[in-house]
């Protein structure tokens, strides 16, 4: 069987999907969910769940993330800000901006 490689070389990156691939799971876990299951209720793939919980994606958009964070009943940053982050709430707010904005240019590009 080939061996799947994650897509990202920059490490940073590669961190980045790791840590939200660990908090989705973590959260659908809590939730009591399968990832069957979260696909069925948020209309993301199971194979897009499988690949961000396993760290295989090469492209993962806001608002994938938002959904799946709304069918878990979570905060989206949960799944992207490190729990030892602390952000007030301008930061949070200009975090989710930016973060839509660079979501809107990479499907422009794309």
């Amino acid at each position: 069987m080939p061996r799947i490689e994650k897509k990202y070389d920059d490490k940073f990156l590669v961190k980045l999907m790791g840590h939200v691939g660990k908090m989705l799971r973590y959260y659908r876990e809590q939730a009591g969910l399968s990832q069957n299951k979260l696909a069925k209720l948020s209309g993301v793939s199971i194979s897009t769940i499988n690949e961000i919980e396993n760290c295989v994606v090469n492209d993962v958009r806001f608002s994938t993330v938002t959904t799946l964070a709304k069918h878990l009943e979570i905060d989206p940053l949960k799944l992207i800000v490190p729990g030892n982050f602390h952000l007030s709430e301008d930061d949070k707010k200009d975090f989710r901006t930016a973060i839509k904005t660079l979501d809107r240019i990479n499907r422009r590009v794309n």
